[in-house]
């Protein structure tokens, strides 16, 4: 299956969510916990309720909702670390996964 370049952003995007909650989970954070402080104006259901929608599939459009550059300065806000240096790490998750499942074709 190879992958071409007008799938990068879509990956970026995942590659990022998937970057944000595992380094949610390493600081004990739970989903609600830290949607509650990523979105401190909403309900804390709410809140993790829209961040479950971000990191599943949709039952509707079987996509996960897109993430807005707000949201994502807020993720990485919420843990205190620089939203360029996450995107960096992202986007060197996806280039690797894409030369290695271009290179098996």
């Amino acid at each position: 299956m190879k992958m071409n370049q007008d799938d990068f952003p879509q990956r970026l995007e995942r590659a990022f969510v998937e970057l944000i909650t595992v380094r949610a989970e390493q600081r004990g954070m739970g989903k609600m916990e830290f949607a509650a402080q990523m979105w401190p104006w909403m309900k804390p259901k709410i809140a993790s309720t829209r961040w479950s929608a971000m990191r599943s599939k949709s039952a509707h459009t079987g996509k996960p909702q897109q993430v807005t550059l707000a949201d994502a300065h807020r993720m990485a806000e919420t843990l205190g670390e620089d939203l360029g240096y996450l995107l960096s790490v992202a986007k060197d998750t996806v280039r690797k996964e894409f030369l290695r499942i271009n290179a098996k074709d």
